[in-house]
């Protein structure tokens, strides 16, 4: 299963060429994955406001440029593999037609308080395997 989030091109996002920045894809990539953390990892999970994740490695293939439209883009994330403290994420960024861009993460389970990684704990896991799948 994808967590879904439906992104809006901001004229502010477009360069010189018209097109979306490559910059701002990785702002795209961190709403689509805080979005996914607050909706089904913060509600479900019990973790204190302490408790979360942080990414680690981030690598984005850009597919097709990305004109100013009106329509949002559609960023859909799921998980790739599940370790003891990290888990990898995979995106895309598309519409009904295009690809836009690919992407992938790994994020480290993190307790700010401590300022240490620390395990993915049971209902973490339980919530990430909903949204395991292969890496495309």
């Amino acid at each position: 299963m994808r967590h879904v989030y439906e992104c809006s091109v901001r004229f502010d996002d477009l360069d010189a060429f018209g097109h979306v920045n490559n910059v701002t894809f990785a702002e795209y990539l961190q709403e689509a994955r805080v979005d996914f953390a607050h909706r089904q990892l913060r509600a479900s999970s019990g973790n204190a406001p302490h408790e979360g994740s942080v990414v680690v490695q981030q690598s984005i293939d850009y597919l097709a440029p990305v004109p100013f439209r009106t329509e949002p883009l559609r960023v859909e994330v799921w998980v790739t593999r599940i370790g003891t403290t990290s888990f990898e994420v995979a995106y895309e960024v598309k519409d009904e037609s295009t690809l836009f861009a690919r992407a992938t993460g790994v994020l480290v389970a993190f307790d700010v308080r401590g300022n240490t990684p620390r395990p993915v704990n049971p209902v973490e896991r339980e919530i990430l395997e909903r949204y395991l799948e292969p890496a495309p």
